[in-house]
């Protein structure tokens, strides 16, 4: 009786597995990886040579599959057939296809793995990185997404900064930042150390550097596009975590089956604790500013009052609503805030205070709708608003001027509608168009007032207020013929008002197989940018946030036109990936303060362009569970100014000629490690050479333009994690990293200026000329925990 009851049990268990169901998202996932998970989803083994499955890799998500369901998905996808043994056991062989064309059925032609599994290169020339597949990177304990951006060939980070992007020889404020069809302003938390978007609840960020669709626009640099999980899930799922400078949570819940809600909400703790992290990273973004500098000047038992409060935070939340196959309505919502407040007083009767909020806050909806399976519309209206507001004073009874009062804001507010039809025409032609229009409105305004000792309070006030409504129109056309060629072509018209003129933009991507293994690619583009970043120079004594967003007037800040030719190649083979792009670029319209020089003659608004010449070389290996790669790009990024060298080009400011990464990541079972070393040469400045004072105070002879340069930059970053479960039937699952930025503790110098100060002695004012230096981070270790359930 036992033993029936015995095999009865065994035989029901076998039943209840084979009947099992569960989700999937794969992303351009290695075979292995999948393998792995559907060994212990379904608790079945499966048999077979290791290099049969070596440099494959699938894609299919699902919230309700079989076992049978997935096997059938990978077999569609690879080169391999699962044989089923028993029950539980199977074995893995090789297939041959028969019809070639039932392996060329994606959407888009992909390259794998780009760089790590998460990334993947698509065939309209765009980078996908999916957070929640993306493999461990060095000196990152969690997927942040504009760092994880700077691994790609061409993207530099001069400053060291999360979201300080300069894109082949573009600069930041160049760059289009789009969350769920959101424009942002502000992209970063901690003065741009780490990103303001949670990638815990990031589905994928589409990356372009050249090439792009014509349904993006109002930047000359790149696109980045961050999309948010669009699915509903059949059961509450969720995250918490925290690292050495904040923790986070994330919930995704189902209101029903077709309505489910995302939020998520970041906080720094850094009020309340100040970790070795927070420590390191706030003497890398302080350093020279006026209240660090203030407070040099004291010993620790000569300052009276001290107060240091700043923390960050975001949140978000997301509305699902799938009301049938042909709809889909979203409604989303983000927020950012950082805040800070320093003061403090000395026993000689100085006093310093600086208080600043910065925030970027936006909503919109999007309706998507299939009319069949060949044509469909997508309509999605924005709103973004960026506010920063900074106020500072300082007095000190040793000086002739004994009060300072600053105050500065910035807001800008931007609404925008955007509608797209897409037509499949037939398997190898498809068609869009559409109409967005984004009205902008930019504010600003600074306080400057000072009082003389025993005279009035005096104030001088600068403001500027400006508004522009932008008419876009534009078509995208694609044609693919199988993985042998895929074109896009595309034109943008947009019709500005501020100017009452149609300003073009015709877009090109071109990639071809001319190889078994080799393709050919090649884009074109002229982009245009109404909004921009320049240097405000009244409160650059403070050294944070001295950059303001306006608008072109077509006089003292002009549009910028961006134009940009790239070509290039890649090859694949045996788990080698060859990348290989040159390109040229012209941007004209730039204005000296957009550029920020530090000398005194070149604190006017003076016009100019850019010229870049580039290379960007990518060659990565991968052997079974280990990836090496290495990037190299060098970078001629010319500036010239009418009034500034003499009319002669000169290098840009953060022209970084040579850059060089080598990375290394592994993985052996749910242990991941990674070692990135990364090189380059030192950033442009101009050389003070002679300083002398006469009666009319200081006389400085500077050298040429950014003739010089400041010493090479070398670090070495370090990751590391492993993931565990906590419960035996693996619903809350564990995830602890560690990551050491810069393990040898270089102390690479960033950038380099000079200032003049006054000071009160005996009666006397006198002057002097300070050079002011500006280091990277220190060695900086950090620690992370997460839970997912």
């Amino acid at each position: 009786m036992k033993l029936i009851l015995t095999v009865f049990i065994i035989i029901c268990s076998l039943q209840m597995m084979s009947q099992k169901r569960t989700s999937f998202v794969y992303d351009n996932t290695a075979l292995n990886d999948v393998i792995i998970e559907l060994e212990k989803e379904f608790n079945i083994k499966l048999s077979f040579n290791s290099e049969l499955i070596e440099n494959q890799f699938v894609t299919f998500q699902s919230d309700d599959a079989l076992l049978e369901t997935a096997l059938n998905i990978i077999e569609e996808q690879t080169n391999i057939k699962f044989i089923r043994i028993s029950e539980r056991y199977y074995i893995i062989k090789h297939q041959n296809p028969i019809d070639l064309t039932a392996t060329q059925k994606l959407k888009e032609i992909v390259v794998n793995e780009y760089l790590t599994s998460g990334i993947c290169k698509k065939g309209d020339g765009s980078v996908v990185l999916s957070p929640r597949n993306l493999g461990i990177l060095p000196g990152l304990t969690e997927p942040d997404i504009l760092q994880s951006l700077q691994l790609f060939p061409g993207i530099q980070s001069p400053s060291e900064t999360a979201s300080g992007l300069y894109v082949r020889g573009g600069t930041p404020d160049q760059n289009l930042i789009l969350w769920d069809g959101i424009k942002m302003y502000n992209s970063g938390h901690f003065f741009d150390m780490i990103s303001a978007f949670n990638p815990y609840i990031t589905e994928e960020v589409k990356f372009y550097t050249g090439g792009t669709k014509a349904k993006y626009g109002s930047r000359v640099s790149s696109v980045i596009d961050i999309s948010s999980s669009n699915k509903i899930p059949q059961k509450i799922k969720g995250g918490l975590g925290f690292n050495m400078t904040h923790a986070d949570l994330y919930v995704k819940a189902p209101i029903s089956k077709k309505i489910a809600i995302i939020a998520s909400a970041r906080r720094s703790f850094s009020d309340i604790f100040k970790s070795i992290t927070f420590k390191n990273m706030s003497k890398r973004v302080f350093q020279n500013t006026k209240f660090t500098d203030g407070k040099k000047a004291y010993n620790v038992n000569d300052i009276n009052i001290l107060n240091e409060f700043f923390y960050f935070l975001d949140y978000t939340t997301k509305v699902i609503v799938k009301p049938n196959d042909n709809d889909e309505i979203t409604f989303s919502n983000l927020f950012t805030r950082n805040k800070l407040n320093n003061e403090f007083s000395g026993i000689f009767s100085q006093y310093i205070t600086d208080n600043i909020e910065i925030y970027n806050k936006g909503f919109s909806v999007l309706w998507d709708h299939n009319y069949n399976h060949t044509f469909s519309h997508a309509f999605q209206a924005y709103y973004s608003n960026f506010d920063l507001d900074y106020s500072g004073s300082s007095y000190d009874e040793n000086e002739e001027v004994t009060i300072y009062e600053t105050t500065k804001k910035n807001i800008v507010y931007d609404f925008g509608i955007f509608f797209n039809t897409n037509w499949k025409i037939n398997k190898t032609n498809e068609l869009a168009i559409g109409y967005q229009l984004s009205s902008n409105k930019i504010r600003y305004q600074l306080d400057f007032g000072n009082q003389i000792k025993n005279g009035e309070f005096k104030m001088e006030t600068f403001q500027d207020r400006d508004s522009n409504t932008n008419h876009a129109f534009y078509t995208d056309y694609q044609y693919k013929n199988s993985n042998k060629l895929i074109l896009n072509a595309g034109l943008r018209a947009n019709y500005m008002s501020s100017f009452n003129k149609f300003f073009f933009e015709p877009r090109l991507h071109l990639k071809a197989q001319i190889a078994p293994h080799l393709k050919f690619k090649t884009s074109a583009e002229i982009l245009h940018q109404e909004v921009s970043q320049i240097v405000e120079f009244e409160t650059k004594d403070f050294g944070l946030e001295n950059q303001i967003w306006v608008l072109a007037d077509g006089i003292n800040i002009p549009i910028l036109k961006s134009s940009q030719l790239t070509t290039g190649f890649s090859f694949s083979k045996d788990g080698w990936d060859i990348d290989i792009d040159g390109y040229v670029k012209r941007v004209n319209g730039l204005t000296s303060l957009t550029r920020g020089f530090d000398n005194k003659e070149n604190e006017d608004f003076f016009r100019g362009k850019s010229d870049v010449l580039g290379l960007d070389i990518l060659i990565k290996k991968k052997i079974n569970d280990y990836r090496t790669w290495l990037s190299y790009s060098c970078i001629n990024n010319k500036f010239a100014f009418n009034q500034i060298n003499e009319g002669n080009p000169f290098p840009g400011n953060f022209d970084i000629k040579h850059h060089f990464r080598w990375t290394h990541s592994y993985s052996w079972n749910n242990f991941n490690v990674s070692l990135g070393w990364n090189v380059r040469t030192g950033t442009p400045y101009t050389k003070a050479l002679h300083v002398l004072q006469d009666e009319g105070g200081l006389n400085v002879n500077y050298s040429k333009t950014n003739s010089n340069r400041l010493p090479s930059y070398n670090r070495l970053d370090l990751s590391a994690s492993y993931k565990f479960n906590l419960s035996v039937k693996e619903k809350w699952k564990a995830k602890i990293g560690v990551s050491i930025l810069n393990i040898t503790d270089n102390h690479n110098l960033l950038r380099r200026s000079y200032k003049e100060f006054n000071f009160v002695e005996e009666g006397l004012t006198n002057t002097v000329f300070q050079e002011i230096n500006r280091f990277s981070l220190g060695i900086t270790p950090n620690l992370s925990f997460r839970v997912k359930f």
